[in-house]
């Protein structure tokens, strides 16, 4: 964590009154360059200490709150400072930090420092409620299984609850709070129990050494460490430290290589002067002789042979007589009593062998020589990473079978010693990815016990449900959602339900600890109770857009885990989104199922099969290529989609073929925090390429004729009618709506268009003949600093060519009798609701749904129109 920020823009100093003025007149909006400097300095500065908003009532009152130094990291929450107004809270915060920076505020400022509050209420709070269930969605009738850990409490209750509109709080055109409480026999109180989370990814093998390594043995295998700080790191054996048993090779803090058996009673360690560095790969090895003799080897690898410094062996006598014994073999961890791993690797191991007898010296090197993807001759174990990458399993290829599996899913298909840079896919050169990076972090299922299963009734509607634990203030919500039964379909409309998406970002810990955060936000941080979850639990691990403990990009995410930003309150964040889609949707009086894009992905179009209007979320970002196929073939039959959101279809992921719930994703295409290593191009789980459908080559636009280029999450804007939107193929979109303007209102920042938003790009796929209805315009200068293309910051040359950041709203027919509607922006579901949904954004919403609904096929227009 960086504790020094960084300097002051040139030209800014205390008494620049204009800025400081310029600032209380309008905190959000656009901004003189100067301001702006000065804003993302201030938004920069190191995280401990930063304040940020705790939200106390959704959505219309904050309480002030501030970091401080920890592992995790603490809060102070500040309860004599409660805010009403976000505008007032970032003016004062704003004056806090100028005071600070400049020792005062400018001459002739009309307000005055604020003073140190004197009341601080510092830590975590209350009873620790946390749950989730073993999936997301499900038919009437099938079953899903609740998993609740709870402590500091006797009791916890559970309803299940129908949700039809976000409980975002009682502000002004905020829709009202929803909820159909269901009777089930799980529902009720229910005793307390505690339920552990143990991250951490390794290898087992559950045969072990079958007794084989008693009279001497040698261990060799090659790591590249990523974290030695992270503490005693076990890189092979069987050793317990609880049952003081086995033996096993680890590396100790500052990087040495150490031996350590138990003889039942304790463990011995030998700790030798054989060290190894950080992000080298060194081929490391541990001899025992049967009778005391240990010695200890290490060599560097090819990867790096311009700093080679040869090989080194160590020896020591009278050491413990070592035996493996009949355990497993635990590879990149240490074994409990209680039956998990501790003491987890950091970094990448490769090629792991085990001999049945003492090596020594020139044998070991020999064994390094012949590279990774050679057979070793003789050996007990010899565990090939390269075989069968996309699966979990780890294979022997000694011929004594002594396989294994990985355990929390650590990152497959990665470069090894040897690779080359020929190619990034693993597919193409596997011997060149015979390396697993293993992560202290890394959690794949938290696997805790049911604590309470509910069968859907047959008769229950289809939707968006939920699971709400509550230990006396403390609350976690599980949601999923119901589709009806298979072959009764209840509509002609399906809604999507993006948890895809939903698992990308499920626990996003970057939005908490990031010093980065408020300046990309262009705003100050709001948190609420349950986002601190992720401060008080981090055990139950991070997101795709998160960096594992030592600084590798997350890949894998899991729904079998407590996710804390998967709920239906608080901050207006995905979910809560989406249920104002739901919201407006009940509204219309049009019957709708809801569907997911797990089920998209598992039945692909034959789970749209029965409908004729798909209407999409707010933000579906992440789409695998089973659901890409299905929307795509959806619409060329006819289908008509509806697109409410933005950045849709923008990056591909990857679904587990037998793990509901657990998704991959790559981003070797991005130039960002979150980019992918050189040799990890491709998915494991499919062996697709990965990265953004762009990318690819295959741009969102040719579905949805509009793709992403930027973002801004300070404030929203609206769009402007097009002469297009006169034309008379659009005529049932605009009807009884005179207005030019579209979306000047909404609850999310003030407008339809923004956050997240889309432009038409007929060089992208764009089909020709889309009508650009409306476009926004009028945006923040933070949408020019979060552009998806360099190409456009540069300034307009042609004085008639429309702005570049802008969301573009189109249309346009499909063959087969369908058509498309886009919005561009994830902000217009904040606007449905907006004057008791008497509004622009609602009528031309409801003008598309009725149109779209009625079996009356669309006509292509003309080739020349």
């Amino acid at each position: 964590m960086t504790t020094q920020a960084p300097k002051l823009p040139l030209g800014i100093d205390g008494g620049r009154a204009d800025l400081f003025e310029e600032f209380m007149r309008q905190p959000f909006g656009r901004h003189t360059p100067d301001l702006q400097s000065l804003l993302n300095y201030m938004r920069g500065i190191p995280l401990v200490g930063k304040h940020f908003l705790l939200m106390t009532r959704s959505n219309v009152e904050w309480m002030l709150a501030r970091f401080t130094e920890g592992d995790p990291l603490g809060v102070e929450r500040l309860p004599e400072v409660v805010f009403d107004d976000i505008e007032e809270a970032e003016r004062y915060v704003f004056r806090v930090r100028w005071a600070e920076m400049f020792g005062g505020l400018p001459a002739g400022a009309e307000v005055s420092v604020p003073e140190e509050p004197s009341v601080v209420r510092a830590g975590f709070e209350g009873p620790e409620m946390l749950a989730y269930a073993d999936r997301q969605t499900l038919r009437a009738g099938e079953e899903i299984n609740f998993k609740a850990s709870c402590s500091g409490v006797d009791t916890y209750t559970l309803d299940i609850v129908r949700l039809l509109s976000p409980d975002l709080g009682d502000g002004p055109d905020v829709p009202p709070y929803v909820a159909i409480e269901m009777e089930t026999p799980v529902c009720g109180e229910h005793a307390a129990r505690h339920q552990e989370i143990h991250p951490g990814s390794y290898v087992a093998v559950p045969g072990g050494a079958g007794g084989q390594a008693e009279g001497g043995f040698t261990i060799v295998l090659s790591v590249f460490p990523t974290l030695l700080a992270a503490g005693h790191q076990m890189l092979f054996g069987t050793y317990c430290n609880d049952t003081a048993t086995g033996a096993g090779l680890f590396l100790s803090p500052d990087g040495h290589l150490g031996f350590v058996v138990g003889d039942g009673m304790i463990g011995e360690v030998v700790l030798s002067d054989v060290a190894v560095a950080e992000s080298r790969w060194t081929c490391v090895a541990v001899s025992c002789d049967g009778a005391g003799g240990i010695t200890f080897s290490a060599g560097g690898l090819a990867s790096h042979r311009l700093e080679d410094r040869g090989w080194v062996h160590e020896e020591h006598h009278g050491g413990p007589v070592a035996g493996l014994g009949d355990d497993p073999i635990l590879i990149g961890a240490e074994h409990t009593g209680a039956g998990h791993a501790v003491s987890c690797f950091n970094g990448r191991l490769e090629r792991p062998r085990l001999y049945g007898h003492a090596l020594y010296g020139a044998e070991i090197e020999a064994v390094a020589e012949r590279g990774p993807a050679a057979v070793a001759e003789g050996a007990l174990g010899d565990w090939d990473f390269s075989v069968d990458i996309g699966s979990e399993d780890i294979f022997d290829v000694s011929g004594n079978d002594r396989h294994g599996t990985i355990v929390n899913m650590p990152t497959r298909g990665v470069g090894g010693s040897n690779w080359s840079g020929r190619t990034s896919d693993w597919r193409a050169a596997p011997e060149e990815y015979g390396a697993i990076h293993f992560h202290c972090d890394d959690i794949s299922d938290a696997l805790w016990e049911t604590t309470q299963s509910l069968r859907v009734p047959a008769d229950w509607a289809s939707g968006c449900y939920a699971g709400r634990f509550r230990a006396g203030e403390a609350e976690f919500w599980v949601p999923f959602a119901v589709r009806p039964s298979a072959g009764a379909p209840t509509s002609d409309v399906a809604f999507l339900l993006p948890t895809a998406t939903y698992g990308a970002y499920a626990n996003l810990r970057m939005r908490v600890v990031s010093a980065f955060n408020e300046m990309i936000h262009g705003r100050l941080t709001v948190l609420d109770e349950t986002d601190l979850l992720m401060l008080r639990f981090g055990e139950i691990g991070g997101c795709t857009y998160d960096n594992h403990a030592d600084g590798s990009t997350v890949v894998h995410s899991s729904m079998h885990r407590p996710v804390t930003n998967f709920r239906p309150h608080g901050r207006m964040y995905k979910f809560c989104q989406d249920l104002l889609i739901v919201a407006w949707l009940e509204r219309t009086g049009i019957a709708f199922d809801t569907i997911t894009d797990d089920d998209l992905d598992r039945e692909g179009l034959e789970a749209l099969a029965p409908y004729r209007v798909l209407v999409t979320s707010s933000h579906p970002e992440y789409t695998s290529t089973p659901m890409m196929d299905a929307v795509e073939g959806f619409v060329r039959r006819g289908g008509r989609l509806m697109n409410l959101g933005g950045n849709t279809y923008w990056h591909r992921i990857a679904y587990h073929p037998t793990r509901s719930g657990m998704t991959e994703v790559r981003r070797p295409d991005l130039p960002r925090l979150w980019r992918a290593a050189a040799s990890q191009a491709h998915d494991t789980l499919t062996g697709e390429p990965a990265g953004t459908w762009i990318g690819i080559g295959r741009g969102p636009h040719t579905i949805g004729g509009v793709g992403f280029i930027t973002q801004g999450f300070d404030t929203c804007s609206y769009y402007r009618r097009t002469a297009a939107s006169h034309d008379p193929r659009a005529a049932f979109i605009f009807e009884g709506v005179a207005d030019e303007i579209i979306g000047d209102f909404g609850i999310l920042q003030g407008g339809a268009a923004g956050y997240e938003i889309e432009r038409v790009d007929a060089a992208l796929g764009t089909p020709a003949h889309t009508l650009l209805l409306a476009s926004s315009e009028n945006h923040s200068n933070l949408y020019d600093l979060m552009v998806a293309s360099i190409g456009d910051v540069l300034p307009n040359t042609d004085p008639d060519a429309p702005e570049k950041i802008r969301a573009d709203m189109v249309f346009f027919e499909t063959p087969g009798g369908g058509a498309v509607f886009s919005t561009g922006s994830i902000a217009w579901s904040g606007s449905l609701g907006n004057f008791g949904y008497d509004n622009n954004v609602t009528a031309i919403s409801n003008n598309v749904l009725r149109r779209f609904a009625d079996p009356d096929p669309f006509t292509m227009p003309a080739a020349n129109s």
